[in-house]
């Protein structure tokens, strides 16, 4: 049975790099969901020094800074108070405020927010929780006045004081309200950008694109010169799976402003998406001839170039990153990559052994791989264990790794055994046992794996991933045609459009005699994937049925992109003596 017919069993580490050597990571970060604000009232701390302090106002400061410490926040807005009401110092009439606050003693809040604001008029700070509070009592005219006032007093800092104003917001109950309030206050600064821009993110975040799109781009007319809102819009429609609209925007926002270099990360990252990889590496390069040590442009002109197997190119660039003193984890990390691609084993494990970061556990294996790979089994089992003693929550990942390496370097018994102590570890664990069970069909062991397929199937009856395996292996291994055929089927009904599922459904109809039907169903798994099983499948349904030219055709072009695809070599290899006479045979018959 060939090795990787079915899906892998998940690994939770980033530990499938082991299985393939450069995947491209994103090159450029979408910024995550702000995280939640901090609380817009906090509880209040000791007050700096007053100058000037009689006896009497020491002492209820004194007593109310006790008092907070002790959480007898009532107490504490008592003296806080007073000592604000002697002292007409503003931070004392803060702290009385929060105080308040913390106690969930409105009135006394609202008392102690009169003081504050006529002591301090024009602070920012104080304007922010008058609205807070005006909020919590359902004042919403009063809370956009305070709200007006915040933005105000920000002077330049117009974008915090919005963004300030937004998380006021959040603790209305709905999401209608929160954008209402927000297109009032707007309304207040028809002509300030800041204020679209805040309105356009917290749409996005309210899930109303139309909204958040309207308000970018009057931010993006508002203030021209200002990346956040044409970024945010291109963002945004992407995220409304509105690629060939984004593109366009982004295309056109990169030709009108050629030295916006966050728009040109983008566009690269775009790019990267859309699997365009010589295209985005040209536009990396050419950004790398205005930022020449800048470590992020260094990262993807190194990452595109090992992905189109420029090694020589990956390992000039992340060099010049590594020696920037930036990101120099991942460097080496990426170096260790490209060194392992060029079949440099020293080098490979040189770099692997600087990696000390985010990527260290990644590095690690790939460190035991090519030990193992090298001769030096027990070594590489030894740096796994220890790396599932350092790393409990990660065991079952690792006992996985350590398998598959085993049964890379052909010790099959052995990989056997480490999913055995895998599974007394972890009891019926089915990522474990669909492990155990695809390994012992790929080394002919079809009881062993059936036995371990069917148990997941008896917890789990609609796991897709066991159906399929099961009903291919013994489509493929064995005459139980019919019964394969029922596992597959129900395979199929959970994923109709899986490529895997479709191919042993088709497979298991060439097997019974239809091959019309089998026919049917490969090309549809040829057409959702390139793959070189689904090929030598699809060229043996097709040889069965006389199209000899077109089997070739479907081959030729399967071996040229897989050219080390193992099975995919046996089928062909198998014909390849009939070739010049199928070649004949099939004009006719085509």
């Amino acid at each position: 049975m060939p090795a990787q017919r079915f899906p892998s069993a998940p690994v939770v580490l980033g530990l499938a790099l082991w299985f393939q050597v450069g995947a491209v990571p994103a090159l450029t970060e979408t910024p995550a969901p702000a995280a939640d604000n901090p609380p817009v009232v906090s509880k209040p701390t000791a007050p700096r020094p007053i100058a000037g302090l009689t006896p009497d106002q020491v002492y209820h400061v004194l007593v109310a800074e006790v008092a907070g410490r002790r959480g007898d926040m009532r107490l504490a807005f008592t003296h806080y108070l007073k000592a604000a009401e002697l002292t007409r110092a503003p931070e004392l009439a803060e702290l009385a405020v929060r105080a308040a606050i913390s106690a969930e003693d409105e009135a006394a809040a609202g008392e102690a927010m009169v003081l504050w604001l006529t002591l301090a008029p024009n602070a920012p700070d104080a304007h922010q929780v008058a609205a807070f509070l005006r909020l919590k009592a359902e004042d919403r005219e009063g809370a956009l006045i305070h709200l007006q006032r915040l933005v105000e007093l920000s002077g330049e800092g117009g974008e915090t004081a919005f963004a300030k104003a937004a998380a006021i917001l959040a603790r209305l109950p709905t999401p209608e309200e929160r954008l209402a309030m927000m297109e009032s206050l707007v309304e207040r600064f028809p002509e300030s950008a800041d204020a679209h821009q805040a309105l356009a993110m917290l749409a996005a975040g309210l899930s109303q694109p139309e909204v958040a799109e309207r308000a970018a781009r009057r931010a993006m007319t508002l203030r021209p010169d200002w990346s956040d809102p044409r970024l945010f819009l291109v963002r945004l429609l992407l995220s409304d799976d509105k690629r060939p609209e984004a593109r366009a925007l982004l295309e056109s926002f990169v030709e009108t402003n050629p030295g916006d270099r966050a728009l040109k990360m983008l566009y690269g990252q775009l790019l990267v998406d859309e699997r365009e990889f010589s295209t985005a590496r040209e536009v990396f390069e050419r950004m790398l001839r205005e930022y020449p040590k800048d470590p992020d442009v260094l990262f993807a002109v190194g990452i595109l170039s090992l992905q189109l197997e420029d090694l020589a190119g990956a390992r000039l660039h992340f060099g010049r990153l590594y020696e920037t003193g930036q990101r120099q984890d991942e460097a080496a990390f990426y170096l260790g990559q490209t060194a392992e691609r060029a079949e440099d084993v020293a080098t490979a494990l040189d770099w692997y052994a600087k990696v000390s970061g985010a990527n260290a556990d990644d590095a690690r294996v790939r460190l035991a791989f090519l030990r193992a790979k090298r001769g030096e089994v027990a070594q590489a089992r030894e740096i796994l264990q220890r790396m599932r003693d350092q790393s409990p929550d990660n065991a079952l990942a690792l006992f996985m790794v350590e398998a598959e390496i085993l049964d890379e370097v052909e010790r099959p018994d052995e990989a056997r055994a480490v999913y055995d102590e895998a599974l007394a570890a972890f009891p019926d664990d089915d990522t474990l046992l669909y492990a155990r069970g695809l390994h012992a069909m790929k080394h002919g062991q079809i009881e062993l794996g059936e036995r371990d397929l069917r148990q997941i199937i008896e917890a789990d009856p609609d796991h897709a991933d066991a159906l399929n395996a099961l009903g291919y292996t013994l489509a493929d291994q064995t005459d139980r045609f019919a019964e394969a055929l029922e596992f597959i089927e129900r395979a199929h009904a959970l994923k109709p459009e899986e490529p895997a599922i479709l191919d042993s459904l088709g497979w298991v109809h060439y097997r019974l005699g239809d091959l019309e039907r089998a026919l049917d169903y490969l090309q549809q798994a040829n057409d959702l994937l390139q793959d070189g099983e689904i090929a030598a499948h699809l060229g043996e349904v097709l040889w069965a049925l006389g199209r000899r030219t077109e089997a070739w055709a479907v081959w030729d072009k399967a071996v040229e992109t897989h050219p080390d695809h193992a099975y995919l070599q046996e089928v062909v290899g198998r014909h390849r003596l009939s070739r010049s006479e199928s070649a004949g045979q099939g004009a006719a018959s085509d």
